[in-house]
C-alpha cells in the first residue's frame, strides 16, 4: 500500500487522459507495472506541462484588487495537487517497477527533489523521507501565484524533472 494519499479530481483525471481509470488508487492494483509505469509518466509529464502553461496573472482577473481571487487560488492548488497526486504515483510505479532502469531512474526522481528541496520548501512543496511529494494545504493560500509562476514554471526542477521522466517513458516502451 502507498504511502500517500490521492485526491481524485478532474485536474488529476485530466492528467490522465486516456487512462483515467488509474487516477484512482482503487483500480490501480491489477495493472501490470509497464502499463502502470507508462500511465503515470505520460500523466506527470502532462501535469509538468500544466504548471508551466498555468496563467499565474490570470489569478487576479476575478478579483479587482491586486490580489489573487480566491478563484484562482482553488484552481492553482487543485492543479499543483494534481501535479503531486501524479508525481507520486510515478515514484511509486517505478519503485514496484520489474525493470531494473526504471526503478534506477526512480530513485533519481528522489534524488531531483532532494537537490531543489530547498527551494520547494519555499514554495509550501516537501517531500517525505520515502520521496514522496507533499503541498501544504496554506501554501496557496500565503504565497502569492505570481511567485509559483516566477519560482516554478520554469524551475530547474520541473526540466530535470522533465528530462528524467523522458528517460523512464522510453524505458517503459522498450519493456512493454
Amino acid at each position: 500500500m502507498s504511502n500517500f494519499s490521492v485526491t481524485n479530481n478532474w485536474y488529476l483525471r485530466d492528467n490522465y487522459k486516456a487512462n483515467k481509470e488509474l487516477s484512482k488508487m482503487a483500480n490501480r492494483s491489477d495493472v501490470s507495472g509497464g502499463k502502470l509505469s507508462g500511465a503515470d509518466t505520460s500523466a506527470l509529464k502532462r501535469g509538468i506541462r500544466a504548471l508551466r502553461n498555468y496563467k499565474y496573472e490570470d489569478a487576479k482577473k476575478v478579483s479587482s484588487k491586486d490580489t489573487d481571487s480566491v478563484f484562482g487560488k482553488s484552481k492553482f492548488y487543485n492543479t499543483l495537487k494534481a501535479f503531486a497526486d501524479t508525481y507520486n504515483y510515478s515514484l511509486d510505479s517505478g519503485k514496484s517497477s520489474s525493470n531494473n532502469d526504471i526503478k534506477k531512474l526512480s530513485k533519481n526522481m528522489k534524488s531531483i527533489a532532494s537537490k531543489y528541496s530547498d527551494e520547494l520548501d519555499q514554495l509550501g512543496v516537501t517531500f517525505d523521507s520515502k520521496g514522496y511529494m507533499k503541498i501544504s494545504a496554506s501554501a496557496v493560500d500565503n504565497i502569492k501565484l505570481s511567485t509559483y509562476g516566477d519560482k516554478l514554471a520554469n524551475s530547474d526542477f520541473l526540466k530535470d524533472l522533465e528530462k528524467n521522466t523522458q528517460k523512464i517513458y522510453r524505458r517503459i516502451d522498450t519493456s512493454l
